[in-house]
Formats: structure tokens, C-alpha cells, sequence
């Protein structure tokens, strides 16, 4: 029975968590994680903005891709923030975006946000 145990608390230890905390409200910069890339970042930033359950995306002055013609601080994408039933934040404009089996990076659906990696995944 320790055996188990012992290997248990070996494989629990190392899964990781998932993400339980949205940071403050407030206005960060995120790494563009981008999934054709293999999630790199290629060093491109975004702007969160965070306020009450709401997230807006926005082009960064420092972005080194160009978003379609946007600006620096031209919307790219805002819904509310909810929480996946894999236990992922995704920004959301459908509250039955948390049972999608399919989501982030070029699937179609919702953008998945990584608060602990300050990381947004794009396609």
C-alpha cells in the first residue's frame, strides 16, 4: 500500500495545477504564445486589459507582427473570461464555451488566456 501511495504523491506532484486566479484588474503585457509555433512566442507581446470578468486583447507598440492592419492599441479580441471545463481561462462570448471540446490556438475556439505564464495562445 505505501508503493501506491509513494507513486501517487510522485506523478501528483509533478501534473500541473490548474489555473485558479484571475490577477486584478488592471492592464498587463502577455507573450503571444502562437500554436502553429509550437506555442513559441517569437518574442511578440499583447495588451490585457482586465476589469470585472472582462478581457479586451489589444496590439502592443512593441508587437513585432503586424495585426491586420491594426494600430498600437487597436482592439484584437474581447469577450468575458471563463473558465474551461479542462480548467483553462478562455475568452468567451457564449457561456457554453466552457464544454467545447476544441479550443485555442487554430481549433476555432476560444482564445486561451494563461495567467501564470502571462501568456495569451493565438493562431
Amino acid at each position: 500500500m505505501s508503493l501506491l501511495l509513494s507513486i501517487f504523491l510522485t506523478f501528483s506532484c509533478c501534473l500541473e495545477p490548474p489555473q485558479t486566479e484571475v490577477p486584478e484588474n488592471g492592464t498587463y503585457l502577455y507573450q503571444v504564445a502562437f500554436a502553429e509555433w509550437d506555442g513559441k512566442t517569437m518574442g511578440d507581446e499583447i495588451i490585457v486589459v482586465l476589469k470585472d470578468g472582462h478581457i479586451t486583447l489589444k496590439v502592443s507598440e512593441n508587437s513585432n507582427i503586424v495585426w491586420m492592419g491594426l494600430d498600437p492599441s487597436d482592439i484584437i479580441e474581447e469577450g468575458t473570461l471563463r473558465k474551461h471545463q479542462s480548467g483553462q481561462w478562455i475568452i468567451s462570448n457564449d457561456e457554453k464555451d466552457v464544454y467545447l471540446e476544441e479550443i485555442g490556438g487554430c481549433t476555432g475556439g476560444p482564445t486561451i488566456v494563461n495567467f501564470e505564464n502571462q501568456r495569451i495562445e493565438l493562431c
